[in-house]
């Protein structure tokens, strides 16, 4: 009788676990994003992410060495984004880590940013809740070259072959191209379009 209320019980708490697993994960998430931003701000080695946060938010930070690999980090508060910006090229491991440069030898100093995250379906985690930004939002841009701040001018939606919108444009002012996948189709399982979101710089190191 006592091993069928054990058994039950876990029952329940599997239950209860996989109903509230992506707030969980989005709650973990957040506290190692936390670590690794503290790291990169007290420029320490790498923060310390036990097993069972790295297994919960599926990241790795010791893959992304934070002085090798870590630019920054980018916010947009009015769509809760925190996240930690690498270096290119938009890798599996950079995109489970944080936020990232789309290319290898993109450089901050571009015209035209552009920087590629996950959309983790339910999480509020990586890209997933970019869409909630709007036109005249802010954007801040955290490197050790200091703090630089954007603002939203623009979104929109391309197929993925458009890939034009990460073109330079000489003479304008610096601007960010946020990527993330879009129009999820269940049928087939794939994001069938890309969510573009611009913003162009307002003030800055």
């Amino acid at each position: 009788m006592r091993g069928l209320r054990a058994l039950g019980v876990l029952f329940i708490m599997a239950a209860l676990v996989l109903f509230f697993w992506q707030n969980i994960r989005a709650y973990f998430t957040d506290r190692v994003n936390h670590q690794v931003i503290t790291s990169f701000e007290q420029q320490d080695k790498a923060p310390e992410v036990n097993p069972l946060e790295r297994w919960i938010t599926q990241t790795d930070p010791e893959k992304v060495t934070l002085k090798k690999n870590m630019l920054g980090y980018l916010e947009i508060p009015a769509a809760g984004i925190n996240e930690p910006l690498l270096k290119g090229p938009a890798t599996q491991a950079n995109l489970e880590n944080g936020v990232t440069l789309v290319e290898k030898d993109e450089q901050l100093s571009e015209q035209n940013i552009a920087i590629a995250g996950h959309r983790v379906e339910g999480a509020g985690i990586r890209f997933n809740y970019l869409g909630r930004a709007n036109k005249g939002d802010k954007v801040i841009l955290v490197t050790k070259g200091g703090k630089k701040v954007y603002e939203i001018y623009d979104s929109y939606k391309v197929n993925p072959s458009q890939v034009s919108v990460l073109n330079e444009h000489p003479g304008r002012p610096q601007e960010l191209t946020l990527i993330t996948c879009d129009s999820y189709n269940p049928d087939t399982l794939l994001f069938e379009e890309r969510l573009i979101v611009k913003a162009r710089i307002v003030r800055g190191a």
